[in-house]
């Protein structure tokens, strides 16, 4: 079993992903679906962490050690893996609707 830890970035990206659940559909289905999200990685990742592959989005920008978890249609987790301390690093969350260029940015300014 590994340890998931939030990362303050994966924090201020889950903020910002409410806020554009809440501005686009609902403050429900934002509320929903932080839940699943919490769900999900409570579940799966500190199960199985390799469950998710390296993200293809990122490697492009040149970030290779970021794996990318789908949790549902729309909403992403991403994370860092470290086996040896056996930790389950929780970096950002996204709606694949959204740039990841962007995403990126905007956490970092925030911090």
């Amino acid at each position: 079993m590994y340890k998931v830890v939030a990362s303050p970035a994966f924090k201020a990206s889950l903020k910002r992903f409410t806020y554009f659940l809440e501005n686009k559909h609902s403050k429900k289905l934002a509320a929903d679906t932080v839940k699943t999200i919490r769900q999900k990685i409570e579940q799966n990742l500190a199960q199985n962490p390799e469950i998710a592959p390296v993200s293809e989005r990122l490697v492009e920008l040149g970030i290779n050690r970021y794996r990318q978890y789908r949790i549902d249609e729309h909403s992403l987790v991403f994370y860092i893996l470290d086996e040896k301390e056996k930790t389950v690093l929780l970096l950002a969350v996204m709606d694949s609707r959204q740039s990841v260029e962007k995403l990126l940015f905007e956490v970092m300014v925030s911090l």
